[in-house]
């Protein structure tokens, strides 16, 4: 396994420890352009809580939208309930739904919601995995730091925000930014940045996100927040 890779393990609580991790949940208060432009208003600015299960895709998002309602998300299916358990709105195979330019459903945002998630709480120790390809790249300079690159492959088994990505690391080993093109939004490359970190239950998480149009020269365009989360209250389950 590359350096950098170990170094991020460890900066982030360790591989031993986290393979004890079966859920991870935080407070999450969503906002930015795309929520807008794909008919989703209603969700943006609300807080809400995820729950992200560690050894399997699945995410509940509570509340959705509506004060009394849940959307679960699975790489297969999602679905709005309400909390008593009331099936009000699902989608079979929810990523070959989408369409371009086109205002998201409610299920339809449980998927985008529901599988960035997933990505973003489990990294970088999905990069343990044998399936995921890691390359490194040459570092970049980000103000007066450099940070080390990756390219990323996930296997088409894994549903995340895009098949390829770049990892951007700093000197301690955190996560400090993202490189993509979100696959179901069709949209043009951004970058994702992580900061304000704190430690939960001896792991380090990001409890600001925020994601902006990139440059060809790989420069974020921070004019405009394309998507923005801010997370609090991690709280750690293990078995």
């Amino acid at each position: 396994m590359l350096h950098v890779i170990l170094k991020a393990l460890e900066a982030h609580g360790g591989l031993e420890r986290w393979q004890s991790v079966t859920k991870i949940t935080a407070n999450f208060l969503p906002n930015g352009l795309a929520l807008k432009l794909r008919g989703q208003e209603a969700f943006a600015g609300k807080p809400t809580r995820v729950a992200v299960d560690t050894r399997r895709q699945h995410v509940s998002i509570e509340p959705f939208i509506h004060a009394s309602h849940i959307g679960l998300y699975t790489p297969g299916r999602t679905a709005v309930v309400t909390a008593d358990g009331r099936l009000i709105e699902e989608l079979d195979d929810p990523r070959d739904s989408f369409r371009p330019d086109t205002a998201w459903s409610r299920t339809q945002l449980v998927y985008f919601v529901g599988h960035a998630v997933w990505t973003y709480f489990n990294l970088p120790f999905l990069l343990d995995s044998s399936e995921v390809r890691v390359e490194p790249l040459s570092p970049w300079i980000e103000g007066e730091e450099t940070w080390q690159v990756v390219k990323v492959t996930f296997p088409g088994t894994m549903a995340t925000v895009a098949s390829e990505q770049l990892l951007y690391f700093d000197e301690t080993g955190l996560l400090r930014r993202e490189d993509y093109a979100v696959e179901v939004a069709g949209t043009d490359p951004v970058a994702h940045y992580l900061d304000r970190y704190e430690t939960f239950n001896g792991f380090a998480f990001p409890t600001r996100r925020r994601i902006y149009l990139k440059s060809p020269e790989g420069a974020p365009l921070r004019d405009m927040v394309i998507m923005s989360a801010d997370l609090s209250d991690y709280t750690i389950t293990c078995a």
